[in-house]
């Protein structure tokens, strides 16, 4: 070891008692934090500690700030990189233990081709750590260094290829590079880390214009990509995400629920260039990405870093938030962590002698136990095998009941591999074993990770799932470490948690305004999760029994009205939900004439309800029939004025809006006129958000409906930025000069359309995943049509 400490050996029973009640204290601990789980006098959630959005760092670029962050996790700890001012040479870096207190690290290179260097990203493999970057946006360079603070040292010339790299390695160690493209993310093979093959472009993976700020992440099984468009000064610069369950770089599903991470607001825009991390508990993830502020005076854009939660649900990934002016649950830690590297606290650790795979093994073990769903991490590196006279290997203990009931991932050095160990009453069983990476080098420091639930056990190599073993349920125990006598291991960073698979996405407080996946509500009763009924992959929840519910712990931003909706299967018509929050309880009959005729799921209005600021409890019971739920929203809503006229003027030329973003149900009333015969077409826009303007982005700034006029027909459009789709149409023929006087009724998720003094609707279209919410606009300018002011009433 590389401390010489004597330490007490001592029996796990005498630890046993005292262990148990801080088990039970931590419970206690949880339950106050969470509250109880049943009842409407629950004490509200608390949030712990905080930090709130966006974040102002010690020795930021002065008028530049923080622009395209990456974090990297090495041995514990995360270290944050970002772009560099134009016109100045280094790279700056900052250190952090929990993604939210940083400490400036200084220049890790001051290398001359770091001069004015985009977006450097870092990894770290076998001892070395990689950066890629692109200084003034023209073509790549690798770095090098021995610690994640540099010196980065230049290795590469110009290898070009545009700008925004990243590298993803898959569990088999192929290494891909991916990087910004106009219509869409390239991809290619590397076949080490600074040689990258031949690209192909991956078309899913578009915003419709420039697209850039890539990174992959894998997740059970599915590759997660993020990325980034139009334009840096655009308030619709946004992030997107495409799944893929066959490879990194295949065809990507678009979900629905993109864009993911947008806000135009004034104060809070410009929102992208992600890179996404796992956090301290070794479960969650989180989403780290930059807002515009403004211009510099030397003309590059000021920015600022931002972090939010992101959660996963099957093939469907979600942020919680964007969030902003409001605190927010800090990333929780580890229940046990340690960086070692030191003599071993006697009141952690127990150290003693015992025998494993045929051989005497030194043993170092927590004297905390993990529950029966955990994961644990173990940092370290072996000593050179020639002066320990044998091969190298280490034992990652877990599960660990005694010295003849426990499990390992055993570091086999003489055949290179990575062993799964079960231990039941003295008899080892080798469960799988996989060979370590190509080129693995013992003497560096890595990394093991365990993930142990009911579902199974899953062993992972510096990142890399190399062992999956299901059906190996967990077992909770102590966890450690184990080495041959005379060895000479370094212990380092070393963790476990109680959270696995994502089980921490479930206890999670939701910021709202926000979406919430129904799986990652509180179950009440015996609510049941059903895979496969959803069109985007993820999970939903079927509540049918007695007492059947979901509670969600949640963190209101402000004061105000918001109106809760639900996605729910159409089976559920006819039930009853029950929605509780804020003490006050409302029933709601789930009637067949919300739901989308030819579709399974529709998103349905619940109404609207009065939260406060500050953390609380939302929580949808089963009262009647049985109800499949896939997510719930809430959004901040305004009163519609009883009457309003609005002449569109606001955000951009092209696009012209007016009104209130919060508006949910209204009418609006308007005419139309073609002065001439005309193949143009005009267009009214209704339930718009987030809308922006720039030359350089998609023509179609918004999120909402359009509704075209041309001199046969009216056609409803919905509209998401770069993803337009056309909903219906009708028969509406103009003459030159005519005049129609054109009425849209919006209510809940249907829109009626008429014309002139008809009662009946000329169309009729409710949207299974609708806007509820929005203002109004006009879009184009024509000089063969005419709209007349808009006039904007509630509903009766």
């Amino acid at each position: 070891m590389k401390w010489k400490a004597s330490i007490k050996k001592g029996s796990f029973l005498t630890y046993l008692l005292p262990i148990a009640a801080l088990l039970l204290l931590t419970a206690l601990i949880i339950r106050l934090q969470l509250g109880e789980e049943g009842g409407s006098g629950r004490m509200a959630p608390v949030l712990g500690e905080t930090y709130s959005n966006p974040f102002q760092l010690d020795q930021e670029w002065e008028d530049y700030g923080i622009g395209d962050p990456y974090i990297l996790r090495y041995d514990g700890k995360y270290y944050l990189y970002c772009s560099t001012k134009d016109r100045r040479v280094g790279i700056k870096a900052w250190s952090s233990d929990d993604l939210v207190n940083w400490r400036y690290e200084g220049l890790v290179t001051e290398e001359p081709v770091s001069e004015g260097a985009y977006a450097p990203e870092v990894v770290y493999w076998n001892g070395s750590f990689y950066m890629y970057t692109s200084p003034a946006g023209k073509g790549h360079y690798v770095l090098q260094s021995d610690k994640p603070t540099g010196p980065f040292v230049k290795k590469t010339d110009n290898l070009g290829l545009t700008i925004d790299g990243s590298v993803f390695i898959d569990d088999d160690g192929q290494w891909t590079f991916t990087h910004a493209k106009n219509g869409g993310i390239m991809a290619a093979p590397m076949s080490d880390p600074y040689t990258i093959g031949t690209g192909k472009q991956l078309n899913t993976t578009s915003l419709g214009h420039w697209t850039e700020g890539s990174m992959i992440i894998k997740r059970n099984g599915r590759y997660f990509m993020t990325y980034t468009g139009n334009h840096v000064f655009s308030r619709g610069y946004r992030v997107n995400y495409g799944v893929n369950r066959e490879s990194p770089v295949g065809t990507y599903t678009i979900p629905e629920n993109n864009p993911i991470l947008i806000s135009t607001d004034k104060d809070f825009n410009g929102l992208g260039h992600s890179s996404t991390v796992l956090g301290p508990d070794m479960d969650s993830y989180y989403i780290v990405y930059h807002n515009l502020v403004g211009v510099s005076a030397e003309g590059p854009p000021v920015r600022r870093m931002n972090l939010d939660r992101l959660v996963f649900n099957g093939d469907k990934m979600s942020v919680l938030g964007p969030t902003y002016g409001s605190q927010q649950e800090a990333p929780r830690m580890p229940l046990f962590r340690d960086a070692l590297g030191a003599p071993p606290s006697e009141e952690r650790w127990e150290r003693m002698s015992g025998a494993g795979g045929g051989r005497m093994l030194e043993l170092l073990l927590t004297r905390e136990l993990t529950d029966s769903r955990y994961t644990a991490e173990y940092n370290f590196t072996l000593a050179d095998s020639g002066k320990s006279g044998s091969a190298s290997s280490l034992e990652a203990i877990f599960a660990y009941e005694d010295q003849e009931n426990y499990r390992s991932a055993r570091v086999d050095g003489g055949k290179m591999e990575l062993v799964l160990i079960d231990c039941v009453n003295g008899v080892e069983t080798s469960v799988a074993a996989q060979p370590l990476p190509e080129g693995t080098d013992l003497t560096k420091l890595h990394t093991i990770r365990v993930q142990s639930d009911s579902s199974g056990t899953m062993l992972y190599w510096d990142g890399l799932l190399r062992i999956e073993q299901t059906g190996m349920a967990a077992k909770p125990g102590r966890i450690g470490y184990g080495w041959p006598q005379g060895a000479d291991p370094e212990l380092r960073y070393t963790a476990f948690s109680n959270e696995a698979g994502g089980s921490s996405d479930r206890n999670t407080i939701k910021p709202l305004p926000g979406s919430i996946e129904a799986v990652h509500g509180i179950p009440e009763g015996s609510p049941a999760v059903r895979q496969g009924i959803t069109p985007d992959g993820s999970d939903a929840v079927v509540l049918s029994g007695k007492g059947d519910g979901i509670t969600y712990p949640v963190n209101v931003r402000q004061d105000g009205t918001y109106l809760l909706s639900v996605s729910v299967a159409k089976s559920s018509a006819g039930s009853t939900l029950v929605v509780e929050t804020e003490g006050v309880t409302k029933k709601v009959k789930l009637e067949a004439s919300y739901f989308v005729e030819d579709g399974e799921w529709t998103k349905v209005p619940l109404g609207q309800f009065e939260l406060k600021q500050g953390t609380g409890w939302l929580s949808l019971r089963r009262d009647k029939g049985e109800i499949a739920l896939r997510y719930a929203e809430a959004s901040l809503t305004v009163p519609v004025p009883e009457e309003s006229v609005i002449k569109p003027t606001q955000v951009g030329i092209l696009n012209r809006f007016g009104g209130d973003s919060g508006w949910t149900d209204y009418t609006v009333s308007f005419e139309v006129t073609m002065k001439q015969q005309t193949t143009e077409e005009t267009a009214v826009l209704v339930r718009t958000t987030n809308e922006s303007d720039h030359k350089d982005q998609v023509k179609d700034g918004f999120m909402g409906y359009e509704l075209a006029f041309r001199s046969d027909r009216v056609v409803l459009k919905r509209i998401s930025y770069e993803k337009s789709s056309v909903l219906d149409f009708a028969s509406l023929p103009f003459a030159p000069g005519q005049t129609r006087r054109m009425t849209v009724k919006l209510e809940g998720a249907a829109i009626a359309i008429f014309a002139d003094e008809s009662s009946q609707p000329l169309l009729r279209w409710t949207d299974s995943n609708g806007f509820l919410r929005g203002r109004v606009g006009l879009k184009g300018v024509s000089t063969v049509w005419s709209v007349s002011p808009l006039t904007v009433t509630a509903p009766q």
